[in-house]
């Protein structure tokens, strides 16, 4: 018998749309999700060209374009992950670098074009990758930088990556979350930084963002349902998208009413070393990136131990903090002593922890007077302290970075030994954050010193002030060095030298929108002989370092200038358009005194000195500049120690050690412990209700969420359930180790065994409308069995006795 063999051919392949589409997480709404995705970075490209850190940033919308597209492709493709990151390693390079390319101007490649035949391309390319290596170079010598194009690449480079390893985690791997939270805190970070507002980007992205985390969520329990077989309608996606826009809407503005947790003591507390942190790296990306835009400052915390020379000055008329005062010039933060390319230094590493009212040892200076200032902070500030200089004392505890201070001896009051150096602060800081409302009081040594004094004061300058404060940086620009020597000559005394330069800075126009220096170009050249014209760093430079040259010792100061006079109260109102820098000079037995060339402020006139009897805090008689070779300028006869000024002993900050800590804000520790008492009683009691209070009528999911909760308390007591088990099985295995809570367990089960197979809604008995469904009261005896249990599981546990696993009934005690 012959046996015929049939040959089945194998079934055709069946055409589908999407060919490599496996490779995608999301089986279902991908094409959605792909549209929220694309629109989600797109809104962080136009949000970070709409901020104005630049002046156009266009460049990042095609570079994220690029990345979202790369990124799709190699979602739905087969490539494993470390062939699709290194791909769009070099792809992203390459794209960022033409798009760059093709924004640079036609004039700055005309070098190129002439010196060598290349494309206009190439030429663009070459140019680009020539102002990186200059920032690099920049970098590592820590000098400035102003060139803007390494700022719009970094971020071409960052936005890439965030898109394509966000739309990469999103489709091949399912993590939504991975892909929003990073994009977000760039978005947060730019919204709080830039110049331009651009708090809509960040409301919409937040609102896409929700609705793409939906959509992602419900595609993943789609998988799971059809996974499980288990029937959902098709246009539930509209449900689940409709309620996602509403609850984002509302989160939104939740979180927009909603008060921050910024003055929480605590809080303050954790965040003190990231803000340290954060203030140090940010002074070094003021230094690498000058020509960057600023936004206007509403706080008053910008004050770090680094100046830098740079662009357009941004400040507004913002409040910081009221003064109470009996004279005003300054309110200092900060002394630099380190001058070099372009930036000035605080190097004062030293740090000394003085307590409310404890008088500090400043030095001795002559010429001095105790004065208290009544600060009342209008801004949030940080922890820094504002104050005339030389603070001696203050009613809030300090933190300070202090140098000791050479050529003179400590103040008596202080009560330090003879032989302890005095100090000086070069800044101060409290050991809490400062905010609207806190106050403070602080007693400075003023100077009084009049133009008689400093003009005869003496020439022999300690040691350690001329090694520091006489520093000169290699490179300084002779042409510089040359005006201070044309300024000073002919004039003998410190102080007239000081006033000349002084006089002939104060006639260069002030103006605090100037560009910042153009890359290699010196700051001081670029002030005193190309522009000649600019705002207070650059005032106070220039003098300080031409006197330097004349061999003084002179420093710059940042901090605030006076403020505005309201003669109804009494105090000096200071705004973020009072920010300052100043110049100060040493004196010997004077101490520091300040001086003020820039154009933009009132000039700081002090007493001629004729009568002793005439200083009071509050004139103001201009003294003529002597000139250059005049008899005027010649030194006057030096005057003995009994015609000089009493030295400053500090006796008046003794009176007001009984007043410290009144400045102090007062805890209201009683608010705290009231709110505790109301508040804990009343989230006791809604948790409690939560969880053992039910519904007084029976609804069709009653059953169901009882047996849910028996899953639960399965496992919380050691018994996870099986997946091969039915209903009926886990609760033969829950009832044998814990024999008393049979009966509830059957009922709980059969129960709901009828309602989900039999398909029919099941009868419950009812006392009557108001009581309790029968189900439910089984379950609450139910729950008490299992509290018993867990209770004596958890005693066996502290005695460290080992647990049954098969058992949770207590095993009775052996006599």
């Amino acid at each position: 018998m012959t046996q015929t063999t049939q040959t089945i051919s194998p079934p055709s392949p069946i055409r589908r749309r999407f060919q490599y589409r496996e490779s995608v997480y999301f089986q279902d709404g991908h094409w959605l999700a792909a549209i929220l995705t694309g629109l989600l970075y797109l809104i962080l490209a136009a949000a970070l060209d709409a901020a104005g850190h630049v002046g156009s940033l266009a460049v990042v919308i095609p570079v994220t374009a690029g990345a979202y597209l790369l990124g799709l492709l190699m979602s739905f493709s087969r490539f494993d992950g470390f062939f699709a990151l290194s791909h769009s390693m070099f792809v992203g390079l390459a794209w960022i670098l033409y798009s760059m390319a093709l924004t640079v101007p036609a004039a700055q490649i005309a070098p190129f074009l002439d010196s060598a035949q290349v494309s206009d391309l190439q030429a663009r390319v070459y140019f680009v990758l020539l102002r990186l290596l200059d920032w690099v170079d920049a970098a590592i010598s820590r000098s400035a930088s102003a060139d803007n194009y390494v700022f719009v690449f970094e971020i071409c480079f960052l936005v890439w990556w965030l898109t394509y390893l966000g739309v990469w985690s999103i489709f091949r791997y399912g993590y939504t979350w991975r892909a929003v939270a990073p994009a977000g805190v760039v978005l947060l970070i730019n919204t709080y930084y830039a110049p331009n507002s651009t708090l809509g980007f960040l409301v919409t992205f937040v609102l896409v963002a929700l609705v793409l985390l939906v959509r992602t969520n419900l595609s993943e329990q789609q998988l799971r349902w059809r996974e499980q077989r288990i029937y959902f309608q098709p246009d539930i996606v509209w449900d689940f998208l409709r309620n996602g826009v509403l609850f984002a809407a509302l989160l939104v503005l939740v979180a927009w009413v909603m008060p921050g947790l910024g003055r929480n003591p605590q809080m303050r507390a954790l965040l003190t070393p990231i803000n340290t942190t954060w203030e140090s790296t940010a002074e070094n990306v003021q230094r690498l990136y000058q020509g960057l835009n600023r936004q206007p400052s509403e706080v008053a915390s910008s004050f770090g131990n680094s100046l830098t020379l740079g662009g357009e000055r941004n400040v507004n008329d913002s409040p910081v903090f009221q003064a109470e005062s009996s004279r005003a010039r300054y309110w200092r933060a900060v002394v630099f002593d380190t001058y070099a390319e372009g930036s000035w230094l605080n190097t004062a590493d030293e740090m000394q922890r003085y307590d409310p009212g404890q008088i500090a040892p400043i030095a001795s200076w002559r010429a001095r007077t105790a004065v208290s200032q009544t600060i009342t902070v209008l801004a949030p500030v940080g922890t820094m302290l504002f104050g005339m200089p030389d603070v001696a004392q203050s009613t809030v505890e300090i933190d300070a970075q202090v140098r000791p201070q050479a050529g003179a001896t400590a103040i008596p009051a202080a009560g330090a030994p003879a032989e302890t150096p005095p100090v000086e602060f070069t800044m101060i800081r409290t050991n809490r954050e400062l905010f609207n409302g806190d106050r403070y009081v602080l007693m400075s040594a003023a100077t009084d010193a009049t133009v008689r004094d400093l003009q005869n004061a003496s020439q022999e300058y300690p040691p350690e002030i001329l090694d520091r404060f006489v520093q000169i940086p290699e490179g300084f620009p002779e042409s510089v060095a040359e005006l201070s020597r044309q300024l000073t000559a002919g004039i003998t005394t410190p102080y007239d030298k000081a006033k000349a330069i002084e006089a002939y800075l104060r006639s260069i126009p002030y103006n605090d929108a100037i560009p910042a220096p153009p890359a290699g170009r010196d700051p001081l050249e670029y002030f005193l002989f190309d522009i000649k014209e600019g705002y207070c760093d650059y005032y106070a430079t220039a003098m300080a370092m031409m006197l330097r040259v004349a061999g003084i010792p002179a420093r710059t100061a940042s901090g605030y200038a006076e403020g505005l006079f309201d003669e109804e109260s009494g105090a000096y109102f200071v705004t973020e358009r009072d920010a300052h820098t100043w110049v100060e000079v040493f004196f010997p037995e004077y101490g520091w005194v300040e001086f003020e060339p820039t154009a933009g402020e009132s000039p700081l006139d002090r007493l001629p000195g004729e009568d002793p009897t005439e200083l009071t805090a509050n004139s103001q008689q201009p003294e003529p500049t002597p000139a250059a070779g005049d008899a005027a300028a010649a030194p006057t006869p030096q005057t003995g120690p009994e015609e000089l000024p009493p030295q400053f002993t500090g006796e008046e900050l003794l009176d007001a050690q009984e007043n410290a800590g009144a400045g102090a804000p007062v805890m209201s520790w009683w608010l705290v412990l009231l709110a505790l008492l109301i508040v804990i009683p009343i989230g006791a009691l809604l948790i409690w209700r939560a969880r053992n209070s039910g519904p007084t009528l029976f609804t069709a999911e009653l059953p169901l969420q009882v047996y849910e909760r028996l899953e639960r308390w399965s496992q919380r007591l050691g018994l996870p359930l099986r997946t091969s088990h039915t209903p009926h099985e886990h609760a033969r295995a829950l009832s044998g180790v814990l024999p008393e809570a049979e009966p509830y367990v059957r009922e709980v089960t059969d129960t709901y065994v009828r309602y989900r197979f039999s398909g029919a809604e099941p009868a419950i008995e009812m006392q009557d409308q108001t009581s309790e469904p029968a189900l439910w009261q089984t379950w609450r005896q139910l729950e008490t069995v299992f509290w018993k249990a867990w209770r004596r599981t958890w005693r066996q546990r502290l005695r460290r006795k080992p647990v049954d696993p098969h058992t949770l009934v207590e095993e009775p005690e052996k006599k």
